[in-house]
């Protein structure tokens, strides 16, 4: 498949017209018509109804016209990319992580980053820590920021601690956990919040490990109807709604004006940090090195609930 096929194709699909289309991409009509066929043999499939007064589009290519108008629309923005990036010595710096409420921490680190190299282009790839992992793996991500995997092993990769994070409980501010004696609590244990439904947030990957084991992190209370959700977004969400409390790690407890956030007093710790490969180490003029140092000296004073 080639860009001229794809062509052809969407602007035959918008035209119903071999003429117009031959018109429009400067090409003959027996031109069109071979992009058009060579396209339905690769595909092994019909994409457009054919009589000598018609031109329709067959359900499977109206089905493919939405693909084939975003694989060029991909392409080209590609080519204007790399175009910028040639003229004016861009450097894209690559980053994982697992969660959007995430973003607060990159962008205060990267804007120390960009103060000191304007010309270095940010990439987030927001995926599953073990997605993300196998990425850096291969060199298609340049960092990853989040809690550590324990199951992560590879002789190439580091992961440099940055802050051991607790959980924190994050509630509506009118739930009964934000209330005593009509008094904020400065902090809850676990036996305050064991009568409570709790929202549970388990990334996907690790949801059969979890429940196949009946491991927990945190305490949970089986015998209430808890809800389970894979994402910090969603657990702050349904907070909000006043659906239960949630335990989320400290580096991504956004403030909110409605949400009431109270330190877990047994909380475990979990370090969190960021996964670099090991050969960045060596070079300390690399973007990733500067980023990892950056991150080191501004984590303790940025950190929420600290």
């Amino acid at each position: 498949m080639n860009t001229q096929q794809l062509e052809c194709f969407t602007t035959l699909a918008n035209t119903l017209n071999y003429a117009k289309t031959a018109e429009q991409l400067s090409l003959s009509q027996p031109a069109v018509s071979r992009q058009i066929q060579s396209l339905e043999m690769e595909l092994n499939t019909k994409l457009f109804n054919r009589t000598t007064r018609s031109v329709s589009l067959t359900q499977v290519g109206f089905q493919f016209l939405g693909d084939a108008q975003q694989m060029l629309s991909l392409y080209y923005h590609s080519l204007e990319w790399i175009s910028t990036f040639h003229k004016h010595k861009r450097s894209v710096l690559r980053i994982g992580y697992a969660d959007s409420h995430a973003n607060w921490l990159i962008s205060k680190i990267l804007s120390g980053l960009l103060e000191e190299n304007p010309q270095i282009v940010p990439e987030l790839n927001l995926d599953q820590t073990d997605a993300n992992l196998q990425r850096l793996s291969v060199s298609q991500l340049d960092l990853i920021i989040g809690i550590k995997d324990a199951k992560f092993s590879d002789d190439d990769i580091i992961f440099e601690p940055l802050h051991n994070d607790a959980f924190v409980c994050v509630v509506n501010k009118n739930h009964p956990l934000a209330k005593y004696k009509k008094r904020r609590p400065k902090s809850v244990s676990s036996e305050d919040i064991w009568p409570f439904r709790q929202i549970i947030d388990i990334p996907p990957y690790l949801l059969k490990h979890v429940f196949s084991r009946g491991h927990h992190i945190v305490p949970v209370n089986d015998d209430l109807d808890n809800i389970i959700c894979t994402t910090t977004s969603e657990a702050y969400n349904l907070a909000l709604a006043g659906a239960g409390f949630a335990l989320i790690p400290q580096h991504l407890t956004l403030p909110h004006k409605e949400l009431i956030f109270l330190p877990w007093k047994e909380s475990p710790h979990a370090p969190m940090g960021i996964y670099y490969r090991k050969q960045t180490a060596l070079d300390k003029k690399s973007t990733i090195y500067k980023f990892v140092q950056i991150a080191k000296n501004c984590i303790d004073s940025a950190m929420p609930h600290n």
